[in-house]
């Protein structure tokens, strides 16, 4: 212990202008995480004590209904955040393996490099959790100025108290030690294949299976609910967060296909080279569009709303919950987007980062900053729009069980699709877009440092 409080201060100092810059990411990354977090668990307790206490008729009526949409949407940007979470831990794994590993390689034992890490990564969380604290309470008159339920919370309402912010500034540090340690089972187990670039196992068929299988569950769990709806709401949602994280595992799987079909038919370099990063990297540029997938997901579930207001009726208490469902589902699609766009520009400057000793070694070598970018757009532009659709669609069909083909009938719900995918897809450009000065920095050093 005593060599790694000893070490992880002098590391972080010998990382230079990108360490600093990697951390700060990172810090902000978990800021924007534990705030958004915070914020939709004090909407849902405020939901539950309304209903808990209600003080008007409709909250009496439907207060219950009100907990159980603040769950769905609960459990729709729980993986979001998590994945946001997840970019965090990750920022600059590459060169962080790679220093580990020459540690290791110098006689550093695998329990050290561990600590090291998780010492790094939960410093990093906890700095972000505490400024994601401040960020909660900037936001917290913005939450309670949005009507629903008939009447806007007050800010004591959403305010969760210390002891629920005390649990966020020890799960945020915990969950991206586990996230940064999950990154070194390489390191730990073959230091000199980290060291010598060795390309990580290609992804397993498998994922597929188990993505079959969690879909599955949640149609037959949907059709249960049919006949017996109160017994199973809570295994609805677990049924959704698991289809909701095989979207997420089968998501790699699915560009590395398609990184096979793309190198297989590239005519110019900047088709070769984005085929064969997606190829090598699949994982990587999931992280970039993966966002931008679990956020549609949420937008074909929202897609919906105006079929289940033809169906329910047009009395008073019906009209005021559609317009709050609709106003609920437009916000969690927000943060969902908002999610998505932060993680895509997160993960897009990590790519820089961990590529920037052999992308300063090209452009010395003579390939023009120009290419670069063009290699950029087209790693991201195809698996964006395929991950938008496709995972929009699957949620469409996952719903179908639920309500039947009234999904497609009510026409202001595609056009509710098509106008969040077309949003979310720009944020997600226009996110992968703020790693161009980043990248121009690299390509202008003109000495490389091994590291």
């Amino acid at each position: 212990m005593n060599v790694v409080v000893g070490l992880a201060p002098r590391l972080a100092r010998a990382s230079g202008r990108d360490g600093r810059l990697t951390t700060t990411l990172a810090v902000l990354a978990f800021a924007v995480t534990s705030a958004l977090a915070t914020s939709v668990l004090a909407a849902t307790l405020g939901f539950v004590e309304r209903a808990q206490h209600p003080v008007t008729g409709f909250e009496e009526r439907l207060g219950e209904t009100y907990v159980l949409l603040a769950w769905v949407a609960t459990v729709l940007l729980v993986v979001p955040l998590l994945t946001l979470g997840g970019a965090a831990a990750r920022l600059g794994v590459a060169r962080r393996n790679e220093r580990l590993a020459t540690l290791r390689l110098l006689g550093a034992t695998p329990r050290e490099v561990v600590g090291l890490t998780l010492v790094e990564t939960a410093t990093q969380g906890l700095a972000g959790a505490v400024l994601g604290t401040v960020l909660y309470g900037v936001l917290l008159p913005v939450w309670a100025a949005i009507p629903l339920l008939g009447r806007t919370f007050t800010v004591g309402e959403l305010w969760v108290g210390p002891g629920v912010l005390a649990l966020v500034w020890l799960v945020v540090p915990l969950l991206a030690a586990v996230s940064g340690a999950v990154t070194l089972r390489q390191v730990v187990v073959s230091p000199l294949g980290v060291a010598r670039r060795v390309r990580p196992p290609a992804l397993r068929a498998v994922r597929v299976v188990v993505a079959v299988v969690a879909f599955a569950s949640f149609v037959v769990v949907s059709m249960t609910l049919q006949l017996f709806a109160a017994a199973a709401v809570a295994v609805l949602l677990g049924a959704l967060a698991l289809a909701f994280l095989a979207v997420n595992a089968i998501g790699p799987w699915l560009l590395g296909v398609a990184g096979r079909r793309r190198l297989r038919r590239a005519r110019t370099p900047a088709q070769l080279l984005a085929a064969r990063r997606l190829l090598d990297d699949p994982r990587g540029v999931w992280r970039v569009v993966g966002g931008l997938a679990l956020a549609s997901f949420v937008a074909g579930a929202l897609a919906v709303i105006p079929a289940l207001a033809d169906v329910s009726g047009d009395d008073a208490d019906t009209r005021l919950l559609t317009g709050d469902i609709v106003t609920g589902g437009l916000l969690t699609l927000l943060i969902a987007f908002l999610l998505a766009a932060a993680s895509a520009g997160i993960a897009q400057a990590a790519s820089v980062l961990d590529r920037r000793r052999e992308l300063a070694l090209a452009h010395l070598a003579g390939a023009p900053a120009e290419l670069f970018d063009d290699v950029r757009r087209r790693e991201v532009v195809g698996p964006v729009v395929v991950a938008s659709v496709g995972s929009a669609a699957l949620a469409l069909a996952l719903l179908l069980p639920l309500l039947g083909f009234a999904v497609l009938t009510a026409p202001q719900g595609p056009l509710l699709l098509a106008a969040s995918l077309a949003v979310g897809v720009l944020l997600v450009l226009a996110a992968t877009e703020t790693s161009r000065p980043l990248l121009r920095r690299v390509l202008a050093e003109t000495v490389v440092r091994v590291d």
